[in-house]
């Protein structure tokens, strides 16, 4: 969960270049990151399907799967140039905008 959610709602409320398709992409990639790692893990690839070695050396995959959602965030909000991105950022502005810049 810290994967998928933690990234999106950390950019979102936060960088003001966050785009929804950002979150999305950045979100589903973290997700599957984390998914992933888990299962090649030794907690699933040895406990689970016995094999001898697990193919990912650490127990939480939570540092690698975090960081690929917010570079996942990142990347795709930067290059997203369509009408939504522009709602996504101008939304921003006028929601901080109201408290005085202040956050």
């Amino acid at each position: 969960a810290a994967s998928a959610n933690f990234p999106v709602l950390f950019m979102s409320v936060l960088w003001k270049g966050c785009t929804t398709r950002g979150a999305m992409v950045g979100g589903f990639l973290g997700l599957l990151t984390a998914v992933i790692l888990t299962v090649l893990s030794q907690a699933v690839w040895v406990d689970v399907f016995h094999f001898k070695s697990a193919v990912f050396p650490y127990t939480s995959p939570a540092l690698f799967s975090m960081t690929v959602g917010f570079l996942g965030i990142w990347l795709f909000s930067v290059t997203d140039k369509s009408a939504r991105a522009r709602i996504d950022k101008a939304g921003f502005e006028a929601k901080y905008g109201a408290l005085g810049g202040e956050i």
